[in-house]
């Protein structure tokens, strides 16, 4: 069975000749139900005894015998005994990435099929597609599909030294590579310049393509890259970034999960000054 790096294999509807078992993903916003006192996922016969009346049940695919499907329910406060709600990007502090990435394109998937219940030309109520994830309109007939926003994130190094830097939106203390979304009409390598100087105010070269990865909390496609750094002095925006330096691999802050292609840039800089 093919899988990707959410260890599943997406399908739209269940199979069926599928005999294993089912879990079931329960999402608020940008919360997922765990069990109370440990970050494993809810019991299936807790969720469907407790959410009888819920139809809105999504398919998210199979992987390792079992079939995965998503909700997305409207009030957090009233949930199973023994259960909790909690931020799925809380998952990465798990030794469990298997979950993490499922859980986080299983609340992808499910903010989607909530945002399209209905045609975004005319307002008519959506349909599922039997055969691709996508929602049509049976009125004028226009098919939507899942969003992926394209974004470069770049580790920029100087001698010894890599750039790193805080968001203002991050929760914990913690100090990433740059990154940001592609404009209409750029390139990846313009978007990477524009972005670096934007908040930083430094001008890079040697632009060079690493790798890439799905990122499920912003729809996104994360696009990597390295560069060098090429002049100027680090003046930051104080809106999307409020606080900036050079650090050698000696002297780290807090760094992003080691699941992120953020955490893989700065590795590969370790890697290249121990």
């Amino acid at each position: 069975m093919l899988t990707s790096m959410i260890y599943l294999q997406p399908l739209v509807t269940k199979p069926e000749d599928f005999t294993g078992e089912t879990v079931i993903y329960v999402y608020h916003d940008l919360d997922i139900l765990v069990e109370k006192d440990e970050l494993t996922p809810v019991e299936t016969s807790k969720v469907l005894s407790y959410y009888t009346k819920e139809k809105d049940f999504i398919s998210l695919g199979v992987a390792e015998g079992y079939y995965y499907e998503a909700l997305f329910v409207d009030d957090r406060g009233n949930i199973p005994k023994g259960t909790r709600f909690i931020n799925v990007r809380n998952l990465f502090r798990i030794d469990d990435d298997r979950f993490f990435y499922r859980a986080g394109y299983g609340r992808q998937i499910a903010e989607w099929d909530r945002a399209t219940r209905f045609c975004g030309k005319c307002g008519s109520k959506t349909l599922s597609g039997t055969k691709e994830r996508s929602k049509i309109c049976p009125s004028c007939g226009y098919v939507s599909y899942p969003k992926v926003s394209p974004a470069v994130i770049c580790s920029v190094t100087r001698g010894n030294e890599i750039l790193l830097a805080r968001g203002s939106k991050f929760t914990l203390p913690v100090y990433s590579v740059l990154a940001g979304f592609v404009e209409p009409g750029e390139t990846l390598e313009e978007t990477v310049r524009r972005e670096i100087m934007e908040e930083t105010g430094i001008s890079v070269k040697n632009i060079r393509y690493f790798g890439n990865q799905p990122w499920p909390f912003s729809s996104s496609m994360m696009i990597a890259f390295t560069a060098a750094y090429s002049s100027g002095d680090l003046t930051i925006d104080n809106d999307e970034i409020i606080d900036a330096g050079w650090y050698t691999e000696d002297a780290l802050p807090m760094l992003p999960s080691p699941y992120s292609i953020a955490r893989k840039l700065i590795e590969n800089f370790i890697s290249q000054h121990t």
